[in-house]
């Protein structure tokens, strides 16, 4: 912030005069009191006195018409031009007085007076306005050329008049008599504005802080006084009144050339001193290297920040070449590309382009350079902003890293592992050998997470890759693409038995313990390969192949590893077909439940049906459910058609209920469905919505979807035996039983799994096995089903064991609800025998939904 400026001396001196005004316009008031000075001395006083005002004035115009950078810079103009017109009539006013040699006409003092009034009304009214005027930063130069004109052409108009025709001009002082009344009135105006000029600077006085407003107003009061001595003239115009009033005019222009130097020069230069000082400032805390050059190169300016980026002094850079800053063999070339940018020199931003410095220890920075340019006379110059990249390349290199590689194990991701195949797939087809790709997953990893947690999951994850890796070539790739998914790729392969050699020895090495919480955990993995040029053209195709192969292995017993085939390929096709043929039969409502009816042992009466779903499509024809429930298990497909299915039951229950004739329908639970917390919920809801009894609806689960989790199991069937719903345990024996958890759950049936019956007859230990389960019912007091009923003997045989309930083809198969409706009307011995009659054996029926 620029400071006021104040001159003590100069504003006391102003302030004498004004003071000692009082009594010096006391003393030439009055005539007796007046000294007449001798013409000749007085001539050559006045001479010198209006000389001297005269320069004055012509600096007061120069400083201003010429003034830089003032926030009033068009008011200062002005003014400026205003009193090359005051120099001039000045001028006019000295040579037109009496005693000078004669200029057209005689001189008087009318012409002089003539032209002192004029000069007077113009220095006062230009002073008067330049205090008035707002702020003006700019005067065109076409406008001030034009202003120069109108002052010239209004001065000469005025001395044409004054020295051609001082007789148009009114009588402004007679010899013997003394000033007119209109001199003295024109001088008493001229007193009027300047003290207007005064009155003006005091109410701008904030506006004008700056300009130096004592200055102004002494200016303005001391030519006031100057012209109140002129009123007092007598009868003799070289008296002491005149004198005083030139000394007082030329006083006034002093302090007014004193204002316009400090508005038209003086603060511009403080400001262009403080703009350097805040350049020199910003340049010196600017965190870039900031370099000023020559067309040849030398360094005429370096800021310290080159210091930091270069190790030299910014001292020590003056007058060296920037050459120093290029390794010696790159020199030549660079001095070539500087001359080029001076011959067609153009401004370059940063971001353009990226260098390396050559520093004073010998290393090599990254910088970027931004250019400027300008050309002062015939030299040019450059400055050049610049900046070390060190932070930013390191920042890019992460950022790269990051997105090529897992953060987890440090392992290439599955965008890097991609790109690195592609690469690798054509410089196998150059060389003529093989390549594979290995898609690896871990067998149980879930289970680690769930049971050790995923922190105790990533730690297993870090283990194997760094077991993967180091058994791995180094041209090997091993990428992370995801979850326990792995993917490597083998290349330079001669022998596609490679392949499988590094398959086996990851499987045996990923098999041993791993050492997790202070305990050894244990987890394998399973392995799809597919090889290129052999199974596929691109990368994509190639890894789906492999993925392919790893879900066989994984569906063929886990912990080993699989070759792709077309057929896995053709697999996965009708998979997708299945599936969508199965979505569209779903909503189109093109399924249907079938039902087969579950028989008393010893009268052959119907006491309940398990409720089985069927599929025939237009294309695929009949879909047996072996076939399109692991496809709907796989697409997430099994929970609408679970839905549909339990709703259905309840509505076929619903109106066997209305029609007197109530049956126990079982409705198989999918895995998936078990598994969701709301079933209780639904099932309430289903009976609520179809009107069916739930003690006519039996829930039917497998022993192993029970026994996998025992303590969830026990909770979902204990809220479907609150809402008065049967369950019955499906399969049972083919699983891992344990009794203890077997025991706490509300199992109300156990089912003889159908390949138990097939050997009943003709393997001791599958009859055993069957005496056994029915003894441990009893004993538990559940009802027992028998699945797969196909001959009368097996029949007899749990007849005689004391088995209750029986299904299978002896009896019937699975119908329609219409038919086993009409089937229930048959009386139950002739019912028997119409069964094993019809349906000879051909083995039982696949669940509706099996697990």
């Amino acid at each position: 912030m620029q400071q006021q400026h104040k001159h003590p001396y100069q504003s006391a001196a102003g302030l004498i005069l004004l003071a000692l005004a009082l009594p010096l316009l006391w003393w030439v008031s009055h005539p007796s009191r007046q000294v007449v000075i001798e013409p000749k001395i007085f001539l050559l006083l006045h001479t010198l006195a209006e000389l001297f005002a005269v320069v004055i004035a012509m600096l007061i115009f120069v400083t201003g018409y010429r003034a830089i950078l003032s926030t009033r810079k068009g008011a200062v103009v002005l003014l400026g031009l205003a009193f090359l017109g005051v120099g001039l009539l000045d001028l006019l006013h000295t040579v037109a007085y009496v005693g000078m040699p004669d200029l057209l006409t005689a001189n008087s003092p009318q012409k002089s007076i003539y032209f002192w009034l004029a000069a007077r009304l113009l220095a006062a009214s230009a002073l008067l306005t330049y205090v008035l005027v707002p702020s003006v930063p700019e005067v065109s130069h076409p406008g001030k050329r034009l202003a120069l004109a109108l002052v010239l052409a209004v001065v000469g108009g005025l001395a044409y008049v004054g020295l051609a025709r001082p007789e148009l001009v009114p009588a402004l002082f007679i010899p013997g008599q003394g000033l007119t009344p209109l001199k003295i009135g024109l001088e008493w105006l001229i007193i009027a504005i300047n003290l207007a000029t005064v009155l003006a600077l005091w109410q701008r006085r904030v506006v004008l802080a700056r300009e130096c407003i004592m200055a102004l107003g002494l200016a303005a009061a001391l030519s006031a006084v100057s012209e109140l001595f002129f009123t007092m003239l007598g009868i003799i115009d070289k008296d002491g009144a005149n004198l005083l009033g030139h000394l007082y005019k030329v006083a006034a222009y002093l302090y007014l050339s004193h204002a316009t130097f400090n508005e038209a020069l003086r603060r511009p230069l403080e400001r262009l001193s403080a703009q350097y000082q805040h350049e020199k400032v910003t340049l010196s805390a600017s965190p870039d290297g900031i370099l000023w050059v020559d067309q040849t190169g030398r360094i005429l300016m370096a800021n310290p920040g080159m210091e930091a980026l270069s190790g030299y002094a910014p001292h020590a850079l003056v007058g060296q070449n920037v050459s120093l800053f290029l390794p010696e063999q790159m020199r030549a070339s660079h001095a070539q590309s500087m001359l080029n940018y001076f011959m067609a020199p153009q401004s370059r931003a940063m971001g353009l382009i990226d260098l390396k410095l050559l520093r004073r220890d010998g290393k090599m920075l990254p910088v970027d350079i931004s250019l400027g340019h300008w050309k002062d006379e015939d030299t040019h110059h450059a400055i050049a902003y610049i900046r070390d990249l060190t932070e930013r390349k390191k920042f890019e290199e992460s950022l790269k890293y990051q997105a090529t590689h897992d953060e987890l194990t440090g392992l290439p991701n599955r965008w890097l592992f991609h790109l690195q195949m592609k690469q690798a797939m054509a410089q196998t087809k150059r060389s003529g050998l093989h390549m594979a790709v290995m898609f690896l997953d871990l067998d149980d990893f879930k289970n680690v997470n769930d049971g050790y947690g995923h922190a105790s999951g990533d730690v297993l994850l870090v283990q194997v890759s760094q077991r993967m890796r180091q058994l791995l070539r180094e041209n090997d790739m091993l990428a992370r693409m995801g979850g326990d998914e792995f993917a490597i790729l083998l290349t330079d392969m001669a022998d596609m038995d490679e392949a499988a050699n590094v398959a086996r020895k990851l499987l045996l090495a990923l098999q041993a313990a791993y050492r997790l919480e202070e305990q050894n955990v244990y987890s394998g993995a399973s392995i799809g390969i597919a090889f290129y040029p052999d199974d596929a053209s691109d990368s994509e195709t190639l890894l789906r192949y492999a993925d392919l192969a790893m879900y066989d292995a994984k569906a063929n017993g886990r912990g080993n590893f699989k070759l792709y085939c077309a057929e896995l390929d053709r697999q996965v096709h009708e998979d997708m077909v299945m599936h969508t043929r199965l979505k569209e039969a779903l909503e189109q409502g093109a399924l249907q439940l079938h039902y087969q009816p579950q028989v008393d042992v010893q009268t052959g009466a119907i006491v309940g049906a398990e409720a089985l779903l069927r599929w025939h499509d237009t294309e695929l024809g009949q879909v047996p459910p072996a076939r399109f429930i692991p496809v709907a298990e796989v697409t997430g497909l099994i929970l609408p058609l679970s839905d549909w299915v339990l709703e259905t039951a309840c509505t076929q229950i619903a109106a066997w209920m209305k029609a007197g004739t109530p049956l126990c329908v079982s409705v198989n639970v999918s895995a998936q469905q078990f598994r969701q917390h709301d079933l209780p919920e639904k099932v309430r809801a289903t009976l609520l919505r179809t009107g069916a009894q739930a003690q006519w609806l039996d829930i039917e689960i497998t022993e192993t979807v029970a026994m996998t989790h025992p303590e969830q199991a026990r909770e979902q069937l204990d809220a479907l035996v609150a809402l008065g719903c049967r369950v019955a345990l499906d399969d049972f024996g083919t699983g891992y039983s344990s009794l203890a958890y077997l025991k706490s759950l509300p199992v109300h049936k156990l089912k003889i799994d159908k390949r138990f019956m097939d050997g009943v007859l003709h393997d001791a230990n599958d009859a055993a096995i069957t005496r056994a389960i029915i003894a441990l019912a009893q004993s538990l007091g559940m009802t027992l089903i028998a699945e797969g009923v196909e001959t009368q003997a097996q029949l007899v045989f749990l007849r005689q064991q004391g088995c209750e309930t029986f299904q299978g083809w002896l009896f019937a198969k699975a119908m329609q609800s219409g038919d086993l409706t009409e089937l229930m009307r048959v009386p139950p011995r002739q019912a028997i025998a119409q069964g094993s009659q019809e349906n000879p054996a051909l083995g039982d029926e696949t669940k509706a939904l099996p697990q």
